[in-house]
């Protein structure tokens, strides 16, 4: 079952949904503003079709009509909209991108068309959660050695924990290495919506961790290709609000 953001539903002329495995399957691909991702912090401004997929992780575009969406697997994926429904953007976030911009990037996007952050909505749908994203000490110094580490460091205590839950919670373990730690993804895109100026009301979080529910988002020896999900967008004319997900 696909989830859809109510922040989202609330714009005439956005068709959204936040696929899983199966339902990405049988997505059409060909209809989407295509891109390589990378893993990086380019965001690619969708205006015509191009000769070949430029490598960015995020899609933005005004173009009535056109779907925008990206692939993920246990990253973050973003649907970010203007609440007029001028403008969508879609965005893969893993650790990566989150420390060098990617989703800074992206709202710089609409800030150049005159958009204030204000004026955002931001749907952010199933990802790893840190129950389970268990990293070694040493990823912290990679995070810090990486452009933008300076933020990391500023909300270390937010990111890292060594448990995976309260000490209390005997279903929550400790990390299996001595020096390993559990990081808090959704944690950092916080911070990083936080220094922005994005308001809390503006974003929505969506759907359980992909590596608790494997079943749904990435079935049990599956292969690295089966375990990817697809967030999609579709402006549509803002003169037609029937076309307004339901």
């Amino acid at each position: 079952m696909a989830y859809t953001s109510r922040l989202l539903n609330a714009i005439p002329g956005i068709r959204h949904a936040f696929l899983d495995v199966h339902e990405t399957a049988a997505f059409p691909y060909a209809e989407l503003a295509p891109v390589k991702l990378v893993h990086g912090n380019e965001v690619h401004h969708y205006q015509q079709p191009l000769p070949t997929r430029p490598h960015a992780d995020a899609v933005f575009t005004a173009v009535a009509g056109q779907k925008v969406g990206v692939v993920t697997a246990d990253c973050l994926p973003l649907l970010i909209a203007s609440r007029d429904g001028r403008y969508v953007c879609s965005v893969h976030a893993g650790w990566q991108g989150l420390v060098s911009g990617i989703v800074d990037n992206s709202l710089a996007c609409f800030r150049q068309q005159g958009v204030a952050l204000a004026d955002l909505v931001i749907a952010v749908g199933p990802h790893i959660h840190p129950c389970c994203y268990e990293v070694s000490a040493g990823f912290y110094q990679q995070l810090l050695d990486q452009p933008g580490g300076d933020r990391v460091a500023r909300h270390r205590q937010r990111l890292f924990h060594s448990r995976s839950g309260p000490v209390s919670d005997p279903l929550k373990a400790a990390a299996r290495g001595s020096d390993n730690l559990w990081f808090d993804l959704r944690a950092f895109a916080e911070a990083i919506f936080a220094e922005a100026g994005v308001a809390p009301a503006s974003v929505e979080w969506l759907g359980s961790c992909t590596y608790c529910t494997r079943s749904r988002w990435a079935p049990t020896g599956a292969g690295p290709i089966f375990r990817r999900r697809r967030a999609f967008s579709i402006r549509g004319s803002c003169a037609r609000p029937e076309a307004r997900s339901r």
